[in-house]
């Protein structure tokens, strides 16, 4: 019955009859139901989690300021406190020039554990990307059960305490507490702020709901008033509000089917419109169907009716569009219902007692989860409860449920995800997502409280264990990211610390005594009493032997561990209570700090105090948790009052200090602080106090624990140099360099704009955007040579294209060429971005790849196999881009090799036939197939992309199947491995090195303990179980057992590149080209073979295979070695270009050579028939052309710093070197008389030398308007033309370089070669919808019967000679990138291509 006086009549006379009235905000006043019955109030009882709700205000106090930051100690805080005395620099100490600023190293937020629920409900769903979404203290969480990793929204700036998901399933609002509380509205797949409300509610926002359109977002507040307010977020106004109930009012839901709002709260239930632009409410009638209860869950059946679940444990049902209760359904829960989930199939309660019901629509029960019996059911690896279960069913606060996935979340901070496709699934197949400390209930408060307090990181293991009031210590891994372990005592629980050698751990609990734990067993050893009040702290000595326990009576009790724990002595003397200890590394002196700022130092186990601290200034100190002190004087602020820094901790190498305020902020200041106030790096997500904080063992994590959110965060600490790591040249060019290529230079991943222009027999026809808006030129002449349809009409040279007299078109004159070309034989070896690629094969061959090829060669008859990808057929029979890694089988036999592209293949072969593939594995993958590998079975096979996650797959490659993948690293994993000993698998990369088990496929981070550091590694074997060596980017050799680091051999090279182990020996590869052969515990290095040749420019090792005694060697410059282990002689096996393009490319004209040249600044001699290198010289300098003296005495090489260089055909000795231009020399050639030299160059010139006269200049070439790219000669040398850049054709008087005006009077001209791909000859070369760039080079035959040419794609096409518009060609593949020259041989027998992918190909004609 309405307490409040009404003012108008009918009011009055309702209030007399004993009919429920309505306030005159509600716009009502009339009688609301005809029956005449009273509105009884059900007598639910108290229920202690309702009550404490209820009671809650959440009072905090204002932050204080800062202040500047102050370099003299004496403005300080601590230097107006009792402890200044005590504040003593060591000896020889100078403040360092930085020490006020913010220091080098960052925090980034890893992990929580920890949910809100105590205080909160339905508050746990799943967004659109099916990332369970959740408040835990002031950060909203999206959580990817999939990956095990959390994002976050850390805009808040205290507890949040309620959460709204938007129809799109992608945005959130949130609410949180505090005297002028914020919403926010953000999306959870981004974790960006899209709205910012505040403003109208006070203390907290307790409840907000989207309406069915997503425009409106409705929040309840916790004012006096309990005010509702209505939100257009988008544009961050309110449009209405109105005060809600003096009751506190505790969810609000819009109904998603008429619109209306729904209020439920304490005794109230309302159900609100908008009419004209004023939030009108009405109070729900129950007339005879129940009386008012206490409503704390709102859900709305598919009907459109209103199901609210009340403290008693009933469900009442509401008119669809009214406000009448038309349904009761009793005993559904043995106390309050918290949530009420509907979907199609089923309504789903959750209560305080424990049980998930799942009813029909019908509301007839279908089955019931217990979630008492679940957690009885969840075990350690001791086989003890993991959940904390103290005999009560679990409270269910928040129940969501997508396709068969249900979340369940309880009171207890732990959420629960079950497999619901059957309705026995979820008693097998269940996990929990997330776990942390729970609430307890104050008797005398009336008000849930429990604080989080207690923290300890274990000495050497990546684990921490946290102690609260919930009376529960809790382990947890930092790696698995998962609660291990929990065990419940008799009291709270206030303070942790593991022994030394990480069996013990020690809790203080808060009313005195503490408990000491076997961390093995788990079991209790013993516990003491020896004080009534609090236990601030506790911690061991370093050597092990004592035990520090800090009281709230003001006294340190010491105890020996090593007589049972019996107390040896007391520090007495502080006038307030211990809040912090630290001891000293030698274990013989032990430091306080009390509440009253006292700063004490005592002898152990005498337990004497030191009168003089200055005696102890040089005391080094074995952790510094102390809040006072003289290393942590700039660490409080200006106005603080003592209380503000709850806790601090040094890093382990002693370079910064972290912090936890009163405020919810995690602070990181350098160490020393020796200042009077510094600068620091803040981070929010706590919120209210955070009380304590450590750094994992390694420095790798700072875990904090907050009081009142009970969450414990897990921040990954980024030390000063981990963004900077010095990398050598070669590493930095294949972890940074070679990533951004895959992408800008993979011609899979090239994008081109394309256009419908219509259709053909139904199938659409498309055009590239440029060439649709390419017009023709206007000045083409009469009686031009152009084809009909000839691209070059598009082009500038197509004033310049005639048909020579009286030619006559052959019949067959676009059919495709007699001739074909066929691979022979391939010189280069890609190494650079790679690793671990190259093999012996089981009968002895050696495989390794290059460009888009996998080659099988044969040692023997020095020929190779192809795996190759053929254009012209349907399906795939090879790879299409660049070729990064290799794997081999166990068989020897079998090998995968994976590419780079927008969508990658990953191909499986066989060395014995090569041109049919076994399998091919395409669709996770993404930008490139950096590493593979083969399990010890040669069933699977792991795979790592190029993504941004670096993503790793496994599959059963025989039936293509995706068994398991995971997101590797955010930097570049370089090398994957399979341990051939066990399942399990080890990825290498920047600063990266992780452990993955195989089933589940899940990673555990390698641990380093003080004999290393994490850095960029580079390569792994495996000498035998349970071992793995690594090689790193400072020249080291890590050996792990398991994975952890035993054994670390320092610099042993200058970078360690490649590793290969067998059970006797390890052999490693450096930059500096030296191999070593080590004892498999790397303890002694029994040989050492320095790789170099006369012929090799690098030795640089990528790349080792072991086969018997026969070591195969792989460099970065592209040779092979083979080396026998028994004498230690190497032979030089086969060579390539090095990194970069090969550009210049140019035929013997009398011998079966060839020479090169490009950008590793060598020039290179290859002969035909033995299929080898012949002479290599280094140039000092980049090459891009390359031409032969018509005698084959001399060689002249263009550079890209626009020099020329002449060379001895013989020797390669220099004869002539000139410079007259800046700009690169992209063409040059010899008159066939060999009188001239004609260069291009990238400056639109090109210069005539004088052969006879010294290479003295005769003319220069002047009239195009962009760079050179071909030119020819005219038989008798009189004539050149020339291509540019833009496609002009122009013709020169040679030798004075004067232009012929009119390309006509050339027509009938005899050229020595073709090399032009602009002219009347050549037209069928481009294809349909060129506009000339995609066609780099051509060569006309010397027989004049076929042109070949090479394009930007990698590919070789070869046409009849003149090739005009719409001919046929042939088409072969073997290049990755695009081909820089294409050549025929003096006899036509042979085709030599060269391209961008290092890669030189020599190519058979056959008919």
């Amino acid at each position: 019955k309405d307490k409040k006086d009404k003012k108008d009549k009918k009011g009055k006379e309702a209030d007399k009859d004993g009919a429920l009235g309505y306030d005159e905000e509600d716009g009502y006043g009339e009688e609301i139901y005809d029956e005449g019955a009273l509105e009884m109030l059900a007598d639910e009882g108290i229920d202690s989690d309702v009550e404490a709700e209820e009671n809650e205000r959440y009072n905090r106090r204002p932050r204080p300021a800062d202040g500047p930051v102050e370099r003299s100690t004496e403005n300080g805080f601590l230097a107006r406190q009792p402890c200044r005395g005590a504040l003593v620099a060591p000896t020889s100490h100078a403040t360092g020039y930085n020490t006020h600023e913010k220091p080098d190293h960052h925090l980034q937020l890893d992990f929580v554990y920890g949910y809100r629920a105590h205080d909160s409900r339905h508050n746990l769903v799943y967004n659109i990307d099916g990332l369970v979404t959740y408040p835990a203290a002031a950060t909203g969480i999206a959580y990817d059960s999939r990956e095990h990793t959390q994002q976050f929204f850390t805009m808040h700036t205290d507890d949040i305490v309620s959460l709204a998901m938007h129809p799109d399933r992608e945005i959130m609002a949130t609410g949180q507490v505090g005297k002028d509380p914020t919403i926010c509205v953000w999306s959870s797949t981004t974790c960006e702020l899209l709205a910012e409300l505040k403003g109208f509610h006070q203390r907290a926002v307790v409840s907000l709901s989207f309406d069915g359109t997503g425009k409106y977002l409705a929040s309840v507040g916790l004012d006096d008033d309990h005010s509702v307010a209505i939100y257009d977020w988008a544009s961050r106004r309110m449009v209405a509000n109105s005060k809600g109930d003096e009751n506190r009012v505790l969810n609000c839901e819009y109904n998603p089917y008429d619109g209306r709002l729904v209020t439920g709260g304490v005794k109230h239930i309302k159900f609100w419109v908008m009419e004209g632009g004023y939030l009108v409410g009405k109070r729900g009638v129950y007339g005879r169907m129940g009386a008012v209860s206490t409503i704390l869950s709102i859900a709305f059946h598919t009907d459109g009716s209103t199901l609210t679940g009340t403290q008693g444990g009933i469900i009442y049902q509401w008119a669809d569009g009214g406000e009448q209760c038309i349904q009761k359904f009793e005993a559904l829960h043995q106390g309050p219902v918290h949530d009420i989930f509907v979907n199609d199939d089923y309504i789903l309660t959750g209560g305080k007692d424990g049980k998930v019901n799942f009813f029909t629509q019908y509301m007839e029960k279908v089955f019931t989860i217990d979630m008492a019996k679940v957690v009885e059911t969840i075990t350690d690896l001791q086989g003890k409860p993991l959940c904390s279960y103290d005999g009560k069913a679990p409270c269910i606060k928040s129940l969501f449920m997508e396709g068969t996935q249900l979340l369940v979340g309880t009171k207890g901070s732990e959420i629960f995800e079950f497999d619901m496709s059957t309705e026995d699934s979820w008693k097998t197949r269940r996990r929990i997502i997330t776990q942390g400390h729970s609430a307890g209930y104050d008797d005398k408060r009336r008000i849930q409280t429990s604080e989080l307090w207690g923290l300890t990181t274990h000495p050497f293991l990546p684990q921490f264990v946290s102690a609260g009031d919930d009376k529960t210590l809790r382990v947890y891994d930092m790696y698995q990211r998962r609660q291990i372990a929990v065990r419940n005592v008799s009291s709270k629980v206030r303070s942790a610390a593991y022994s030394p050698d990480g069996k013990f751990i020690a809790a203080g609990f808060f009313g005195g005594g503490f408990i000491v734990f076997d961390t093995n067993t788990g079991n209790e050893l013993i516990a003491k009493k020896h004080r009534r009040e609090c236990i601030g702290d506790i911690k061991f000595s370093p050597s092990g032997r004592w035990l520090a326990v800090g009281s709230h009576d003001n006294f340190v009790d010491v105890y020996d561990a090593s007589r049972n724990f019996k107390r040896v002595g007391v520090c007495k003397g502080h006038s307030s209570y211990i809040t912090h200890l630290d001891w000293s590394e030698d274990s013989r002196y032990l430091q306080t700090n009390s509440g009253d700022y006292e700063l004490m130092f005592w002898e152990i186990p005498g337990c004497e105090q030191v009168k003089f601290p200055t005696a102890l200034k040089d005391t080094k100190w074995d952790s510094w948790t102390s809040t006072l002190g003289w290393p942590v004087q700039g660490v409080w602020p200006k106005h603080a009052d003592g209380t503000d820094v709850n806790a601090c901790c040094r890093s382990a190498d002693g370079t910064v200090v972290a912090t936890a305020d009163d405020f919810g902020l995690v602070k990181l200041f350098r160490y020393p602080s020796d200042v009077g106030r510094a600068d620091y790096h803040g981070y929010l997500g706590h919120s209210s106090h955070v009380t304590n904080c450590r750094f994992s063992y390694n420095d790798e994590f700072l875990i904090t624990v907050g009081g009142n959110d009970r969450c414990a965060f897990q921040w990954r600490h980024y030390e000063a140099d981990e963004g900077d790591e010095e990398m050598t040249s070669e590493v930095e060019e294949e972890v940074l360099t070679s990533v951004e290529d895959y992408e800008d230079f993979s011609k899979t991943n090239q994008v081109v704009q394309m256009v419908m222009t219509g259709h053909i027999n139904g199938v659409p026809q498309y055009m590239p955007l440029p060439s649709l808006e390419a017009k023709p030129s206007r000045e083409i002449p009469q009686g031009s040579g152009l084809d009909p349809g000839s691209r070059l009409a598009f082009l500038p040279c197509a004033s310049a294209i005639f048909a020579p007299d009286g030619y006559l078109r052959e019949p067959d004159a676009l059919a495709p060429c007699m001739e074909a070309a066929e691979l022979e034989f391939v010189h280069g070896y890609r190494a650079h971005d790679t690793r671990d690629n190259l093999f012996y094969t089981a009968r002895g061959e050696v495989v390794y790849h290059t460009a888009a090829l996998g080659i099988v060669y044969n040692r023997e008859s020095n020929t190779q196999r192809f795996l190759a990808d053929n254009p012209t057929v349907d399906g795939i029979t090879g790879h299409t881009d660049d070729i990064l890694c290799c794997a081999r089988h166990p068989t020897g036999s079998i090998f995968a090799t994976g590419e780079v592209g927008r969508n990658p293949k990953l191909i499986v072969w066989s060395s014995d036939d090569p041109r049919r593939p076994l399998a091919i594995l395409q669709g996770f993958l993404k930008k490139a197939i950096v590493s593979a590998t083969f399990s010890r079975d040669g069933t699977l096979l792991c795979a790592v992309g190029a993504d941004a996650n670096h993503s790793l797959a496994v599959y059963r490659w025989q039936t293509g199947t995706m068994l398991a993948s995971a997101k590797g690293s955010p930097e570049k994993i370089v090398t994957v491995s399979w341990s051939p000993f066990q399942d399990y698998v080890v990825t290498c990369g920047v600063k990266h090195l992780m452990f993955w088990s195989t089933s589940p496929f899940v990673a555990r981070k390698a641990l380093f303990s003080k004999r290393g550091k994490i850095q960029t590694m580079l390569c792994c074997c495996f000498p035998g179980p349970d071992t793995t060596v690594v090689g790193t980017q400072d020249g080291s050799l890590y050996l792990f057992k398991g994975y952890q680091l035993a054994t670390n051999m320092r610099r042993c090279h200058q970078v360690t590149h490649a590793v290969i182990a067998t059970r006797d020996v390890v052999i490693s590869g450096g930059k500096e080209g030296k191999v070593k052969f080590w004892t498999i515990d790397l303890m002694q290095c029994l040989k050492e073979v320095e790789i170099n040749h006369p012929q090799a420019m690098s030795g640089c090792i990528k790349a080792m295979h072991l086969s018997g005694s026969m070591l195969i060697l792989g460099t970065r410059t592209g040779e092979i070695y083979e080396m026998d282990t028994t004498s230690y002689t190497y032979t030089l096996m086969l060579q390539g270009h090095g990194y970069g393009t090969v550009w210049g490319l140019a035929t013997h004209p009398g011998e079966h050579q060839m020479c090169t040249v490009g950008d590793d600044c060598t020039v290179r001699v290859w002969d035909v028939a033995s299929r080898r290198m012949v002479m290599v010289r280094d140039l000092g300098a980049k090459g891009r052309s390359v031409a032969y003296h018509p005698d084959g005495s001399q060689i002249a090489i263009g550079l890209a710093g626009g020099g020329l260089v002449v060379l001895s055909a013989d020797s390669l000795d220099t004869i002539h070197a000139k410079k007259d231009r800046e700009e690169p020399i992209h063409e040059l050639k010899y008159s066939p008389n060999g009188q001239y030299l004609g260069v291009g160059s990238h400056d639109n010139y090109i210069d005539v030398y004088d052969v006879g006269k010294q290479y003295g200049r005769m003319g220069v070439a002047k009239g195009h308007a962009s760079y050179i790219r071909h030119i020819d000669w005219s038989e008798d040398s009189t004539v050149m033309q020339s291509n540019s850049g833009d496609f002009e054709m122009l013709f020169w008087e040679m030798p004075s370089g004067k232009q012929i005006k009119f390309p006509a009077d050339t027509r009938n001209m005899d050229w020595a070669t073709w090399t032009c791909v602009a002219g009347w000859p050549v037209q069928g070369i481009l294809p349909r919808y060129s506009m000339g760039t995609d066609v780099t080079t051509c060569d006309r035959s010397h027989t004049r019967t076929v042109v070949a040419s090479g394009d930007q794609f990698g590919m070789l096409n070869m046409y009849q000679y003149p090739a005009h518009k719409g001919c046929a060609g042939r088409t072969f593949g073997a290049h990755s990138a695009k081909v820089t020259q294409v050549r025929f041989m003096f006899d036509d027998t042979y085709l030599i291509t060269v391209g961008a992918d290092m890669t030189l190909c020599q190519w058979r004609i056959v008919l």
